[in-house]
């Protein structure tokens, strides 16, 4: 008779490999003096091909940048408020004038200490430039880049339209949950009111969400100083969060007040606040940031020769136990003449400070490393990163990058990886959409899914390219990964065998195997089977083989003991079986070439269908995990036959 073949997955393998991920919208950072940092290969790289450096020199350190790249992180252009700079650091033809800048007394073209950002139009070539109007301009202003023309490499379609009449000097984009629109989000000038504008393609009639809450950002009546409207603001990466900072200058001082909003990114609405400083003329509050996965707020004070940074544990419970969570990051005692001028989140996940030491620029970032963890294993290094004897970090790209780009990308991890097996697929976070491609070719009808959690059984061996194309909080992330899929251990125990009662035979799995497992509990290489004693019938011996491959193998031998004579030899094209019985948290299922294309239906107890697939393959593993303990019924049906078998699960 020939051999009956179980090929049997008794492990489950956790693979993971490195993701390529297609979210690098912030892959270059620049600032003044022609510094720029590369993070298209996630580790930053000093850049010195920026053309931001002006006639005027003074105006030039109190400037702010923004920037974009391209899904896969090449640079497609950056601005500094006045100009636009394509990709080849020339600038846009129509790429000048705008509103972020202006004219120094002296006449030279200077940027603007005003805050703009850039961000990408979903599904189009096109990208809006938002910026806040230089000098005594109230005014927003924004501008449509269009990356089809000059051959590619993009001008200004058109330039300084307004979107608001009268605002304060706060700025924040973030994703729409759908990831459709981007959120413009601004605060009115003598009132307490936010405004989220919906930018969801040019041309549309854009109509703010109006949030009254928190602070009146009134102008001052103290004549000559600075209105209390100046401030940054700053989106956690998934859009949960607002952090704005808002400075007054009056006759007592510089006060500043930092308050944290929940933020809707569905709605555009504002909720929420907690108020972190409040009336401080001593520790004036200085740049916010995020970490990357969202639990942790960090601030600095911006007090010249005393600036410090502060964290807070966002996931803490109540506004209460936010507000005492505050931390103070011991910075190194040699550096005390200190002040920051910029704190922003990289790709990488690491928190990147500007800073002046002992009132000179700085040479060196100051960083982050850890900022997803609590104080101390967040790891501030004073001394992060050194940009170069001619470089200084100041003025980062602070309010010039949308966080929401800065989102942790997604990963997916697989669980089983041999032929036959049904591997299970999970992402690393929730999404709103994901599109899966298995990169099955041979096997089209199955090789997609819109399932969060989804499964595929692998025919072949080989290596496939597998995608998970997700919306995730707003913002399409497609991940890509080499899944590969491992042959199984060959084993075989040869024919099935006869003897009588006074007869024994050796069963032999073969050499050269990391390990043996028999269905006796045997656990060496051979099997003596001794028909001494043994009543007439036929008994199945079964071997689970572990090799230095991933997969392991599995044989089953009948011996049949005083049976032989007038036995009819079963047809193994017709046989199926299962094994093992009881299973735990797999079935195996072994079918003859009649049976290929069958369908295989399981039934519980009450005869409801619990799990049905076809079989295609000699061999098929079923997963057991969404089924309880108890009995079941697994029945083949066929264009010409159809048969049951009882099984148990036990675990």
């Amino acid at each position: 008779m020939k051999k009956h073949i179980f090929l049997f997955l008794f492990t489950v393998l956790l693979v993971s490999a490195k993701a390529q991920h297609f979210n690098l919208y912030t892959a270059h950072w620049y600032f003044p003096n022609n510094c720029a940092l590369d993070f298209s290969t996630y580790s930053p790289i000093i850049d010195t091909n920026s053309s931001i450096n002006f006639v005027n020199q003074s105006y030039q350190s109190s400037a702010f940048y923004s920037t974009i790249s391209d899904d896969y992180g090449n640079l497609l252009f950056y601005s500094d408020g006045y100009f636009v700079y394509n990709r080849f650091h020339q600038q846009m033809p129509n790429g000048w004038g705008l509103k972020g800048g202006g004219i120094s007394a002296s006449g030279d073209t200077v940027a603007g200490d005003r805050y703009h950002v850039i961000f990408k139009i979903p599904n189009t070539q096109q990208y809006v430039h938002v910026v806040q109007a230089y000098h005594n301009d109230r005014k927003v202003y924004y501008s449509v880049i269009d990356m089809t023309l000059d051959n590619g490499k993009g001008d200004v379609l058109s330039k300084n339209n307004i979107l608001m009449d009268s605002a304060s000097l706060h700025l924040g984009v973030v994703k729409h949950t759908y990831g459709n629109c981007n959120w413009v989000v601004l605060h009115g000038l003598n009132n307490n009111k936010f405004y989220a504008f919906p930018f969801c393609g040019i041309g549309d009639t854009i109509q703010p969400v109006i949030s009254t809450i928190g602070l009146d950002y009134s102008i001052s009546t103290y004549t000559g100083y600075h209105p209390r409207t100046v401030g940054f603001m700053k989106f956690s990466p998934d859009g949960r969060w607002l952090a704005v900072q808002n400075t007054k200058i009056d006759e007592y001082g510089i006060d500043t007040i930092i308050q944290l909003f929940t933020f809707n990114a569905l709605t555009g609405v504002i909720s929420n606040p907690i108020t972190i400083t409040s009336n401080s003329y001593v520790e004036r509050g200085g740049y916010l940031e995020f970490s990357q996965d969202c639990s942790k707020f960090y601030y600095t004070n911006n007090s010249s020769g005393a600036s410090y940074i502060y964290q807070y544990n966002l996931q803490a419970g109540t506004p209460a136990n936010i507000l005492n969570s505050k931390v103070f990051i011991t910075i190194p005692a040699f550096t005390y003449q200190r002040k920051f001028f910029g704190m922003q989140l990289g790709i990488d996940g690491k928190i990147y400070l500007s800073k002046m030491d002992n009132y000179s620029y700085s040479h060196y970032l100051g960083v982050i490393h850890n900022p997803d963890s609590f104080m101390p294993a967040c790891t501030y290094i004073d001394t992060g990163l050194y940009l170069g004897q001619n470089m200084y970090g100041y003025r980062l790209p602070y309010q010039g990058i949308v966080s929401s780009y800065l989102q942790k990308p997604m990963d997916f991890e697989h669980i089983g990886a041999c032929v036959g097996d049904t591997v299970r697929f999970s992402l690393s976070d929730s999404v709103y959409t994901v599109l899966w491609d298995f990169g099955d070719t041979a096997n089209p009808a199955s090789n997609g899914s819109t399932l969060y959690k989804p499964t595929h059984v692998y025919s072949q061996p080989g290596s496939y390219l597998v995608e998970a194309a997700c919306l995730h909080y707003g913002m399409h992330d497609t991940v890509r990964k080499v899944v590969d899929i491992y042959p199984l251990t060959q084993v075989s125990l040869g024919p099935d065998v006869k003897i009588d009662s006074v007869s024994s035979v050796t069963l032999d799995a073969g050499s050269g195997y990391g390990g043996y497992l028999w269905s006796t509990g045997d656990t060496s290489q051979t099997l003596t089977v001794n028909g001494s004693g043994m009543a007439t019938g036929v008994y199945p011996y079964s071997i689970m083989v572990t090799d230095s491959g991933v997969c392991p193998g599995y044989d089953t031998v009948l011996v049949y003991v005083n049976t032989w004579v007038g036995l009819q030899e079963p047809n193994p094209e017709q046989s199926w079986g299962v094994f093992p019985n009881p299973a735990k948290e797999r079935l195996m299922v072994q079918i003859g070439t009649n049976w290929s294309g069958c369908e295989a239906a399981i039934y519980n107890a009450q005869g409801q269908v619990v799990h049905n697939q076809i079989l295609q393959n000699s061999t098929t593993s079923i997963s057991l995990d969404n089924l309880s303990t108890g009995v079941y019924f697994l029945r083949l049906s066929s264009e010409k036959q159809s048969e049951v078998k009882r099984f148990e699960i036990m675990r």
